[in-house]
């Protein structure tokens, strides 16, 4: 099995984790009444928290920076419509 492969298994056990959280998150922005604006808001200042965070570890922190872009361009792209 190659890095990638590798990494590709991490990352798929990673979003299986971390699954019930995000669901918990955003049923806490439902109970709240949150516009998608406000979520928005309140992802894009949890990120900023983390990138503070990861500032001693900086190839996890670029690895996550490459995650956000490769998820950012499949969405402009149009392939998480699929």
């Amino acid at each position: 099995m190659s890095d990638m492969e590798a990494q590709a298994v991490t990352d798929e056990q990673m979003a299986e984790l971390v699954r019930p959280l995000v669901n918990e998150i955003l049923e806490r922005f439902s109970q709240e009444s949150l516009s998608p604006a406000e979520a928005g808001m309140v992802i894009l200042a949890l990120v900023h928290r983390l990138m503070g965070a990861l500032a001693g570890a900086p190839e996890v922190r670029r690895h996550f920076v490459l995650m956000m872009i490769n998820m950012i361009n499949s969405f402009l792209s149009g392939e998480m419509d699929k």
